[in-house]
């Protein structure tokens, strides 16, 4: 299944959702 994973951006400076086929 598809995961959603919280992640810090540094370029927004928050956090924000990545889906796990998009992390490459």
């Amino acid at each position: 299944g598809k995961m959603e994973i919280k992640k810090f951006d540094p370029v927004v400076r928050k956090h924000v959702l990545y889906k796990e086929t998009k992390l490459k």
